[in-house]
């Protein structure tokens, strides 16, 4: 009776429960394939909106700084970014 039980049936009998756990879990599980997919989406939008909102930082800060130092040149792009037209008597380059 006991020689029924081999290692071979063991192995075999842990595949298949292994096996159905993981089909189980593809279709009623919390962490399946679709849910998998959404999370490195917004994972993805999040780490693009901290960037973006880290650069904007950086350049506020550059902003405040420049008008607390009342530099030229960073005022002068202060009113570049606020009217990105070309003034008189300005050069512009287009460069493709």
């Amino acid at each position: 009776m006991f020689f029924r039980f081999k290692t071979k049936n063991l192995i075999n009998f842990l595949f298949i429960f292994i096996l159905f756990y993981l089909v189980y879990h593809t279709f009623h599980g919390k962490y399946n394939l679709q849910n998998y997919l959404i999370y490195e989406f917004e994972e993805r939008m999040y780490q693009d909106f901290h960037y973006n909102l880290n650069k904007k930082i950086i350049a506020i800060n550059m902003d405040l700084h420049a008008l607390r130092e009342n530099r030229k040149d960073f005022i002068d792009e202060i009113d570049k970014r606020i009217n990105p037209n070309p003034r008189q008597g300005e050069i512009v380059i287009k460069l493709d």
